[in-house]
């Protein structure tokens, strides 16, 4: 996400002509395999150019999200936590997006779950109007009280934009609990612009959801729309009707404790084998930041996902599964626990 305008809109502006978009890696400590970029690379990891897998019915899958999940809910905190606990086999965890939900990974979810037990929880604010405000280490500690409550020691994550900043805050708060790191658009430092503060101190006042937004479908439209499945222009409409309820304040809250936010002279401190997922509708100002964590982490492999936008897990699930399964597959486990 660019400012914070597009943040409340769950979107980013295109990269503009001239931006380069880059997709390096580099291999050290655990990390065993090669830059998708190589020679010696498979150039189709993540499904690009290889033949399109069956279509996902969403609305099918999502029905059997909400049937068969196991839905729970605690408090942690200033904040209530609900979330979902799908599949069996290892603990995948899934962090949602700046304007993101937890039931948008549910197609993903549905190609992992006889593979992994997948844990994905929403995040709300109990007392809005408190002057202190949340921090992403307090995010990353809700994380550590979701998986205490499910009885994992040692996790997997799947973050995008924001979550991909807690799972990293996690990851330097107790290095021998994580086990993989995919960090999808993730930043290790972000500001706000004084309108962007500003903008977020009104919505943290706020009693309305993002869908009262003016302009709304526009911009999500413009950002998003485009890397969608042409076939099923409804999967566009879910992102739209599932993100709409998001309380305004929340999205404050995530953009302040973004911009309190700054781990660019500690990502050599992340010993967990990561996965940084790029994708052609990053923006630019995503785009440098996944340069940064491409140059400080020591133990990081970027994959490029073309004709993805900012919710991969939703408009091409197969291949983010696929780009899942391998890295675990490959990189070597760490020992310890939370």
């Amino acid at each position: 996400m660019s400012d914070l305008k597009t943040t409340f809109t769950s979107g980013s502006k295109f990269p503009a002509a001239g931006d380069a978009v880059s997709a390096s890696s580099k291999t050290a400590g655990l990390h065993p395999y090669p830059d998708s970029r190589s020679p010696d690379a498979d150039p189709r990891i993540d499904g690009a150019g290889e033949p399109c897998p069956a279509p996902l019915m969403w609305q099918e899958i999502l029905e059997k999200y909400h049937s068969e999940s196991t839905p729970w809910q605690f408090d942690h905190g200033r904040h209530r936590i609900l979330g979902r606990t799908w599949g069996s086999g290892p603990p995948l965890y899934f962090l949602n997006h700046f304007a993101g939900t937890a039931e948008l990974f549910a197609l993903t979810l549905w190609l992992l779950k006889d593979e992994f037990r997948c844990v994905v929880f929403d995040v709300t604010a109990t007392h809005p109007k408190k002057s202190s405000r949340s921090t992403i280490t307090d995010f990353a500690a809700d994380l550590f009280a979701v998986a205490n409550e499910q009885g994992d020691s040692r996790v997997s994550i799947y973050g995008a934009g924001f979550g991909a900043a807690v799972a990293m805050e996690a990851a330097l708060h107790s290095p021998a609990s994580i086990e993989h790191l995919f960090l999808q658009h993730g930043f290790a430092y972000r500001r706000l612009s004084y309108f962007e503060r500003a903008l977020a101190s009104v919505c943290l006042q706020s009693s309305r959801n993002l869908n009262d937004l003016p302009q709304r479908r526009r911009f999500q439209a413009v950002n998003h729309q485009p890397w969608f499945p042409p076939f099923d222009s409804s999967r566009f409409e879910f992102l739209l009707e599932s993100t709409g309820t998001i309380p305004l304040r929340d999205l404050a809250e995530k953009a302040f404790a973004a911009h309190s936010y700054d781990i660019r002279s500690r990502l050599s401190e992340i010993s967990a084998p990561a996965l940084l997922l790029r994708t052609e509708g990053e923006g630019r100002i995503a785009a440098e930041a996944q340069d940064v964590l491409t140059e400080k982490l020591l133990n990081c492999r970027t994959e490029w996902m073309h004709s993805a936008g900012q919710h991969p897990y939703l408009t091409h699930p197969h291949r983010v599964a696929k780009l899942v399964r391998m890295f675990v597959a490959t990189a070597l486990p760490q020992s310890g626990g939370i």
